[in-house]
């Protein structure tokens, strides 16, 4: 409704007149300006909204507490007395006693059931029903190495890591190559034979490696500049290196060509073995790391001719059975029986103005006469009058340049008989103290019985001419006593068995490429790893005839050798 009063101008008045005339303004609104038009509309107020409260009744809600899978205990004690732990006391002597009482008894009657039992008297395996295939199990390298060789191939003690140093055996003079030690667990499931699963960085490049014979993570190695390196493979560390040696008039001056761990007493405890090197400088050191970080040798012996020259040592061997004999074949082609001559009597701490230190009165203690130790405590200290020093260590010792011959004695040394050129392999059998194999540039494999000059039996294995003969590496099997594996420089490794063929090898093994060394697994019965110029590592199994130990092979020593070489002819 638009009320008139609130209209510009517009009058009731007005209104009534509009009515009476035709010209009312309604008519004209679509000429009008609704711009100035304002109209006014009352709002209409809502009717309140209307609430009202009402009670609803639910039931009660009950809980109950259950218990679910519960146990019930109940403790009773059905002993009325404590019993008495009481101290065990053992009688260690007592119980040494009766040992020695009762084992020459107990082995006399063993050995008599041996060879007495007629039950497998006449045993011998099918050999025909077992496969005598002989296959590649496994192949490894590192990339990245080409133009290096294989210098040096090992397995641990529990025969599952398989370890490789690389290099260049034709290196002369100052080094200016490095290369690493690489490891594998060849066993592992996830194996990629190109990535090692450890890398040892190495300053210039290892020649030979040794593992722990108890510990397996523990790995020493001989270098080229003459170094002593010892690793622990299982360390999370940067640098897994534990130790290594200084180059020194004292210590060696030319490549390490052999690194072997030998028992450092007869007690036969895990960590009692001293590490022995030898080199071409003449020298055979041996090592305690578990005293010193190897800053020094523990002892050390120059190895010499019948006219006083010092002989370049190539290989060292040392008997398992018998660790103070070892064996060292030399760059002239000698093989030098040798045994390790026990420390001198215990002189005490040298009386004076000095204090001597136990690691010095160690080095006084290996000299055998009386008249060498006074001369190198009058030396050493006149060196420390001058020097200053009041306290005598084993490393003033060796810093006060003492004569190398009075300092390391020349063992007593016998020749087995020459090779005609350098022996580069000397090594005992696992299983007869007195067996030694020796293999040299000639082309010959020798077999001695140590205590004798003369060979038992001298091996050629096969080669085209005598330019290509000269043979690598030679090692012994871990599983028979007359099996051995020979490899050749120019290529080709053979397997003899003694047992069958005295002359002949009664296995060649497909290896194309130049070997450089070979070791046969010393848990793995009939696994052998071959390293050749390749820089690649390839295990064999060989076949189970080579692997299975006979009868006849566990026979005494003297009877062993008797029916192994009877009707021999020397070649």
């Amino acid at each position: 409704r638009i009320c008139s009063q609130t209209c510009y101008g517009w009058t009731m008045e007005d209104e009534r007149s509009a009515r009476k005339s035709d010209t009312h303004p309604a008519l004209n609104l679509q000429d009008a300006s609704l711009d100035e038009l304002v109209v006014h509309i009352r709002p209409i107020e809502p009717d309140p909204p209307k609430q009202k409260g009402i009670r609803l009744q639910t039931e009660k809600i009950s809980l109950v507490n259950r218990r679910s899978q519960s146990l019930e205990v109940q403790e009773m004690e059905v002993q009325t007395t404590s019993p008495e732990m009481t101290a065990e006391a053992v009688d260690e002597s007592e119980l040494v006693d009766f040992l020695a009482r009762v084992m020459p008894l107990m082995e006399l009657e063993m050995d008599k059931a041996w060879h007495s039992m007629p039950a497998f008297e006449d045993y011998e395996p099918l050999w025909e029903e077992v496969t005598e295939t002989c296959e590649m199990t496994h192949q490894v390298w590192q990339d990245g190495v080409a133009g290096m060789q294989v210098t040096s191939v090992a397995w641990n003690t529990t025969g599952a890591v398989l370890a490789c140093s690389y290099g260049r055996l034709d290196t002369l003079g100052w080094c200016d190559v490095t290369a690493d030690v690489c490891l594998w667990n060849i066993f592992r499931p996830q194996l990629k034979p190109e990535q090692p699963d450890t890398v040892l960085q190495v300053q210039g490049f290892v020649m030979c490696l040794a593992f722990h014979p108890h510990l397996p993570a523990v790995l020493a190695g001989g270098t080229y500049n003459g170094e002593l390196c010892i690793w622990n493979t299982a360390s999370s560390d940067l640098d897994p290196l534990i130790a290594a040696s200084s180059i020194d008039d004292y210590f060696h001056r030319e490549a390490i060509q052999a690194v072997e761990w030998i028992p450092a007493d007869l007690s036969g405890g895990p960590e009692a073995f001293f590490i022995a090197t030898v080199s071409g400088d003449g020298k055979v050191l041996i090592w305690d790391a578990r005293e010193n970080d190897l800053a020094y040798p523990a002892r050390g012996f120059l190895l010499l001719s019948s006219k006083k020259h010092v002989l370049g040592g190539l290989t060292l061997s040392f008997s398992p059975v018998d660790p103070w004999l070892f064996v060292v074949g030399c760059e002239s082609g000698a093989v030098l029986r040798g045994f390790r001559p026990p420390p001198g009597a215990a002189v005490g701490q040298p009386q004076g103005q000095y204090t001597w230190k136990a690691s010095a009165v160690a080095l006084l203690n290996q000299l055998t006469t009386e008249n060498s130790r006074l001369q190198l405590q009058h030396h050493v200290e006149n060196f420390c009058r001058t020097a200053g020093i009041k306290e005598v260590t084993a490393e003033v010792v060796f810093n006060s340049k003492p004569d190398p011959a009075v300092i390391f004695l020349a063992p007593k040394m016998t020749d087995l008989e020459p090779h005609a050129g350098s022996v580069v392999v000397a090594t005992f059998s696992p299983f007869h103290r007195k067996l030694l194999l020796t293999g040299s540039v000639d082309g010959s494999v020798k077999l001695f019985d140590v205590l004798q000059q003369r060979a038992l039996h001298t091996f050629f294995p096969p080669s085209k001419n005598l330019s290509t003969c000269a043979v690598s590496a030679v090692s012994w099997s871990a599983a028979r006593p007359c099996v051995f594996a020979v490899a050749m420089e120019m290529g080709g490794v053979y397997v003899y068995d003694l047992l069958h063929n005295k002359h002949s090898p009664v296995l060649e093994l497909p290896t194309p490429q130049k070997v450089s060394s070979i070791r046969f697994n010393p848990k793995q019965r009939g696994l052998l790893a071959v390293g050749d110029d390749s820089c690649r590592i390839r295990v064999f199994r060989l076949p189970f005839k080579l692997s299975m130990q006979c009868k006849e092979e566990t026979e005494p020593f003297e009877g062993f050798v008797s029916r192994l070489m009877s009707g021999r002819s020397g070649t």
